[in-house]
C-alpha cells in the first residue's frame, strides 16, 4: 500500500465520522416551525406585516423546558385543535414582532384557496415572550373569581364551548379561553392551572 492510500483510507472515515458529528450537533428542528404548514407560514407572512410565525426560542429556556416536561413539544406559540366543529385541523399562533418585544395571537381557519384569520387579544401584546397559546378541550370555562375588570366586548362569565377552545395569556397569569359559538368568537378569562 503507498501511503497515499494509507493516508485516503485513514483520513477518508475521519472525515465522515466528523461530518456525521457536526451534523447531529447542529440542534433539533424547532418545535414551533414543525408545526404550521407553509401555506399558512407564507399567508401569516403576507397578512401579518411586521410579525413572523413563532419559534421555539421565543419564550425563555426554563418555560420550554417545563412545558416538555409536561408532556407538551416545548413551543408555546401554537395550538392545534378543531375550533370551529368542521373538523379540519385549525390554529391558535402567538406571532412575534419583527421589531421590539411585542406579540400578536390569531386563529388560523383553513379556507378553500388559502386562511382566513381572527386575531384575538391575549394580554401579553407588548411581550410576547410572556405569551402562550394552547388548544383547551370542549366544556364549560367559567370567569376567574379574581378577575375585577369590566368585562369586554364578547367576553362572558360563564361559556360552554361545544369544539375545542383556544386558549392564550401571560405565563404566571390568567389566561383567555376564546370559543366559536353559534358564529361567534366569545371569550372568558379563566385562571392558569
Amino acid at each position: 500500500m503507498t501511503p497515499f492510500s494509507e493516508f485516503i483510507r485513514i483520513t477518508v472515515p475521519a472525515l465522515l465520522f466528523l461530518c456525521a458529528g457536526y451534523a447531529s450537533a447542529q440542534g433539533h428542528a424547532d418545535s414551533c416551525q414543525a408545526q404550521i404548514p407553509r401555506s399558512l407560514a407564507d399567508a401569516l407572512a403576507k397578512t401579518f406585516v411586521g410579525y413572523r410565525a413563532p419559534l421555539e426560542y421565543d419564550n425563555p429556556p426554563d418555560d420550554i423546558a417545563k412545558n416538555r416536561s409536561d408532556g407538551g413539544t416545548g413551543c408555546l406559540g401554537v395550538g392545534i385543535a378543531d375550533f370551529t366543529g368542521e373538523g379540519k385541523k385549525q390554529y391558535v399562533l402567538g406571532l412575534t414582532a419583527l421589531k421590539g418585544s411585542g406579540g400578536l395571537a390569531v386563529i388560523a381557519l383553513p379556507r378553500k384557496g388559502g386562511w382566513r384569520f381572527q386575531k384575538i387579544r391575549s394580554g401579553a401584546e407588548d411581550a410576547r415572550f410572556r405569551q402562550y397559546v394552547d388548544a383547551v378541550e370542549p366544556g364549560r370555562y367559567e370567569r376567574s373569581k379574581s378577575a375585577s375588570a369590566t368585562m369586554g366586548t364578547d367576553e362572558k362569565p360563564l361559556l360552554d364551548c361545544p369544539n375545542s377552545g383556544a386558549r392564550v395569556g401571560t405565563l404566571g397569569g390568567s389566561s383567555l379561553v376564546y370559543c366559536y359559538v353559534d358564529g361567534r368568537w366569545l371569550h372568558v378569562r379563566i385562571s392558569r392551572p
